[in-house]
């Protein structure tokens, strides 16, 4: 039996960087992989495309946009549901914000990753406060992927436990690292807010 995430039962650890705490069950973790692939509205991408000439600067992988509220599971509770909490558990900074605007599964095969970016900018992204990533695949089922955060003097690999989300400032400096082996997909968000001032 799942026993669903809440302020109760939730094991936050934090580093002052980032928070971590468990999101999915593995058997979630597959659920909604499995529904991204088969339900969910695909692109695969290139972001910067026009800098192809600096490796660092580009993202390949295939992005899944699901509808989170059509992923259900046996609590009752859903993606989306569960994504609300742990912004609202996870955020050890007070950061404010007022919505998730969008969930968004990750497939990243061999030779895939993204550079070293952050999340916030002052154009289109200048509304995200916070971000998230959660592991859905299990670390057996590839080699590298890592994602990595710099925000201090030494550098951060987050959890790679399957079901772990993992939030951070979204102005903090991130990577992930090559696919070698297999295929790692992750759920990524973001909560918005109101612009800094």
């Amino acid at each position: 039996m799942n026993i669903p995430m809440t302020s109760k039962n939730a094991k936050i650890t934090s580093d002052g960087v980032s928070s971590y705490l468990p999101l999915f069950s593995p058997e979630e973790c597959i659920q909604i992989t499995d529904w991204a692939i088969r339900h969910g509205s695909s692109q695969y991408g290139l972001v910067h495309a026009h800098q192809q000439a600096s490796r660092a600067s580009l993202r390949r992988c295939k992005e899944y946009l699901i509808e989170p509220t059509s992923i259900a599971f046996s609590d009752g509770s859903s993606v989306a549901s569960r994504v609300y909490e742990a912004f609202g558990l996870g955020n050890i900074w007070e950061l404010e914000f007022s919505e998730v605007p969008s969930i968004r599964i990750m497939e990243y095969q061999v030779r895939d990753g993204y550079g070293r970016h952050t999340d916030w900018s002052n154009g289109a992204a200048k509304h995200r406060k916070i971000s998230m990533t959660c592991q859905l695949s299990s670390p057996k089922n590839y080699d590298g992927g890592a994602v990595t955060l710099y925000a201090g003097p030494e550098s951060q690999d987050i959890s790679r436990q399957q079901g772990a989300a993992t939030l951070w400032p979204s102005w903090t400096l991130h990577e992930v690292q090559p696919i070698t082996r297999g295929v790692r997909y992750s759920l990524t968000a973001w909560a918005h807010g109101t612009p800094y001032r």
